[in-house]
Order: C-alpha cells, then sequence, then structure tokens
C-alpha cells in the first residue's frame, strides 16, 4: 500500500477529508458567528437588522460543513469518535443547542427583534466558547485508555480550554468584523474598520499566547512548533494576512481585510494540525489506531468526493446571489 507521511494513503486522505470540513467550516461559519457576537455592541436596530440580513442566505449552508466533518470523524475513524464524544458530551450538547438557536433567531426576528437579537448574540456566543473549549480540551490530551475515554468528564473545565474559548471568541469577532466591512454600510461599516485595527493586534497576542502555552503542555507540541518547516511557513501566511488587512484598510477596500483575516485564520489552523498530527486523540491514538476497516474508508472517500463539490458550489452560488451591501 502507498505512503505518504509515514501512514498508508487512504489513512491521510481520510485525515485531509476531515481537515479540509473543519477548515471551511471555520472560515464560513466562524465569521457567521462572530457577526452575530458583534449584535451585541450595535446600539442602533438598524444595523443589528443589516448584520441579520447579511446572515439570512447563508448561514445553514455554511453549517453543512460542520455535519459532513463530524460525519468523518464517525466513519472514517470511529474510536477516536467514541473517545472524543464521550470526554465532551457537555461542550458538543451546548454546541448544537448553541446553533440551533442562533438559527432560529435568525429566521424568526422580524416577529420579535430585541428579543431574537438577544437569542442570536447568545447562540453565537455559547458556540464559539463550546467549540473554542473542545479544541483547547484535544490540545490539553483526553484520559483514555486506548479504547475508552477513562477520565471524569470535566476535563474541559480547566485554565488552558477556557482560554482557547476566550481565544477563539476574539478571531471569530475579528472575521465578523471583516465580514461587516465587506457587506455593511454607513454606521455599521464605520465601525468595523475603526474596531478592526484593535481586534486584529489582540487577535494576534493571543495567537502567541495560545502557541507558549501549548508547548509547555507536551514536548511533542514543543519539538513540532520549534520545527523550522513548520513554523516558517505559516509565519509568511501571517506576515501575508497582515498585509492584505492593512492594505485593505489603507486603500479602502472592502473585502481585502476580510481576504487577510482569513488568511491569518488559516494559518492558526493550519498551524495547530501539523502540531498535532499524527495524533487524532492527543498524544495517545494516532491516525493509523483510529482508523476504520480501508473498505469504510474507501467507501465513504467515494462519498465525500461526491458530497464535498456540491456542498462547495452551493456555497459560492449562495455567495454569489446574495452578494452586494446590505443597505
Amino acid at each position: 500500500m502507498h505512503e505518504l507521511m509515514g501512514l498508508p494513503l487512504l489513512q491521510i486522505l481520510s485525515a485531509a477529508s476531515l481537515v479540509v470540513s473543519l477548515w471551511i467550516y471555520v472560515l464560513l461559519d466562524g465569521t457567521d458567528l462572530g457577526a452575530g457576537i458583534l449584535c451585541a455592541f450595535q446600539r442602533d436596530e438598524a444595523s443589528r437588522h443589516k448584520i441579520t440580513i447579511s446572515l439570512l442566505p447563508i448561514w445553514d449552508g455554511n453549517e453543512t460543513w460542520l455535519v459532513l466533518a463530524a460525519g468523518s470523524l464517525f466513519g472514517l475513524f470511529p474510536l477516536a469518535y467514541a473517545i472524543i464524544l464521550s470526554a465532551l458530551y457537555v461542550p458538543v450538547f451546548i454546541l448544537v443547542l448553541a446553533l440551533v438557536v442562533r438559527g432560529m433567531a435568525i429566521e424568526f426576528r422580524h416577529y420579535a427583534p430585541r428579543l431574537f437579537d438577544t437569542l442570536l448574540v447568545a447562540g453565537s456566543l455559547l458556540a464559539t466558547l463550546a467549540q473554542g473549549v473542545i479544541v483547547g480540551s484535544l490540545i490539553q490530551t483526553i484520559p483514555n485508555d486506548g479504547q475508552q475515554f477513562t477520565g471524569t468528564g470535566w476535563e474541559w473545565f480547566s485554565p488552558f480550554p477556557l482560554f482557547c474559548a476566550l481565544s477563539l471568541v476574539v478571531f471569530y469577532c475579528l472575521m465578523g468584523e471583516g465580514w461587516l466591512i465587506w457587506r455593511g454600510t454607513g454606521v455599521l461599516l464605520h465601525r468595523a474598520r475603526r474596531a478592526l485595527p484593535w481586534l486584529a493586534t489582540i487577535a494576534l497576542l493571543l495567537m502567541a499566547g495560545l502557541l507558549f502555552w501549548t508547548m509547555q503542555l507536551q514536548e511533542t507540541w514543543r519539538l513540532h512548533l520549534q520545527n523550522f518547516t513548520i513554523w516558517l511557513p505559516f509565519a509568511g501566511a501571517v506576515l501575508a494576512g497582515e498585509g492584505l488587512v492593512w492594505f485593505g484598510l489603507k486603500g479602502g477596500d472592502h473585502f481585502l481585510p476580510l481576504a487577510g483575516i482569513l488568511v491569518l485564520v488559516s494559518s492558526g489552523f493550519g498551524a495547530l494540525v501539523f502540531t498535532l498530527y499524527p495524533w487524532i486523540v492527543p498524544a495517545s491514538i494516532t491516525l493509523h489506531q483510529a482508523a476504520a476497516p480501508p473498505e469504510t474508508q474507501r467507501f465513504l472517500l467515494i462519498s465525500f468526493a461526491l458530497l464535498a463539490p456540491v456542498t462547495l458550489l452551493y456555497n459560492t452560488w449562495g455567495f454569489r446571489l446574495f452578494s452586494g451591501k446590505i443597505r
């Protein structure tokens, strides 16, 4: 069997399908969640209405990638799915409930704007915090005996996962500000352009703090992050993202700041993936150990190859159809 990066090619492709689904989800729905959180800082009803209108046509399509990622984890790496879900029942339940509330708030806002604006902020914030806690718990490591979860179920409620959760709120708000610059007008656009440099600075400081703290958790993480071949490309991507944001703000372009922010977030996501590789339940179960039988992976990869392009085309069509400023 052909190998790549020390693992069978089929398992690398399976891991890639999971990573791609999560990456696209973070870029698309992370922007939505950030915009939803920013509703809390809009003093006028018209600005909150514009934010909701900008999210209305595309929020449900964005969440499709989370469904694909969850399905990929369950089918392609069932052992990892069982251990991770057992350890994170509470944040996963909060995440699902918050996404339902967020969707309901967007769809039914016209019935009771004040109530559903509050639910939009609450749902977006809780979903973001839950996602940050999940990521932090994985980096912190999940106790298991190689076959099942052996912890109490409350390991996620500790300093590092909570710090990751708060950091993700800032990152998503940064993405939301980029979205508001691209889609907003008037007061909404002006506030977003003023807040973006401050949020970007805070986000970069938090990213540096996360990298430093991560290196203290595991010797393996420290060695990975100090590997020249890993951090150099991502450092270059961070500089490129910062350049796009700066030129976009200076030149008055309305899309470049969002593009630069997405490059920044992608660089952080990529650094996380390569830090954890080849573990899928860090740092005890590898991709190879958690992999489903080759026949199952082959079947599911064919399904993913059919579904992913259709979903991507749907997203692209939706963004193109409802593009432009919300006036």
